[in-house]
């Protein structure tokens, strides 16, 4: 992949907000990268028991199976739109690793019982300097951008308190003062987003004056992450 765009936007109200733009360049290499990224089970050395490195690892090979199910997938239907996500949602959590240097969390389908179709938020990071959380969520439109699905998504996860559901999954990834900050209201929320041939400014311009957007600035952070798909 190859990162674009990245830049601290101004804003009013508490959060920090960053815009990301990546390209993901060869599709079929980006794949064949992300799936290589998620069988590595290096992160299951979090969990100190062999009982529970056992329980976590089924369900994330069972989420495995199925994601390469829909990578290898020729349809464009539902399939394919959940491939898409997938590869959205690796991109986005990769590019808070790479580029601001937050925590590197799998993604959450990866601890989750269900295998597809996570009922929380799609991934998760942690900015180690504020002992912020940060919870993403990826959403791909087939005809158009997709930053209004994807913010839309964000606003009801926390109107339904997803954000506070995740926490429990995160105890062996984000520090206790960080989740605690959770709890209290102190967070921040990733929004990914296919951007198809969207110019960066306009983008900007308008998910700037969306009301969603607008609710979000009164957390912590708020990462728009345009991917070019």
């Amino acid at each position: 992949m190859k990162v674009v765009d990245f830049k601290q936007l101004p804003a009013t109200g508490k959060a920090t907000v960053h815009f990301i733009r990546i390209d993901p360049e060869d599709l079929q290499e980006t794949l064949g990268n992300i799936l290589h990224t998620l069988m590595d089970m290096s992160w299951l050395k979090k969990f100190d028991e062999s009982f529970m490195q056992k329980s976590f690892e089924n369900r994330a090979m069972k989420t495995l199976d199925d994601i390469k199910r829909k990578f290898d997938s020729p349809q464009v239907d539902k399939v394919a739109s959940d491939a898409a996500e997938y590869v959205i949602s690796e991109l986005a959590r990769k590019s808070l690793v790479d580029k601001l240097n937050y925590l590197n969390i799998p993604l959450a389908e990866l601890l989750g019982k269900k295998v597809s179709g996570n009922p929380g938020f799609d991934f998760h990071s942690q900015n180690g300097t504020t002992d912020t959380v940060i919870f993403g969520e990826a959403k791909y439109v087939a005809r158009q951008s997709g930053y209004q699905s994807a913010l839309s998504q964000v606003v009801r996860f926390v109107n339904d308190r997803k954000d506070i559901d995740d926490v429990g999954d995160l105890k062996q990834f984000c520090t206790p003062v960080a989740l605690q900050r959770v709890i209290d209201g102190n967070k921040g929320f990733a929004i990914a987003f296919s951007a198809k041939r969207t110019k960066t400014p306009a983008l900007i311009k308008t998910i700037t004056t969306h009301q969603n957007f607008l609710d979000l600035l009164c957390y912590d952070e708020v990462i728009l992450i345009a991917v070019n798909l």
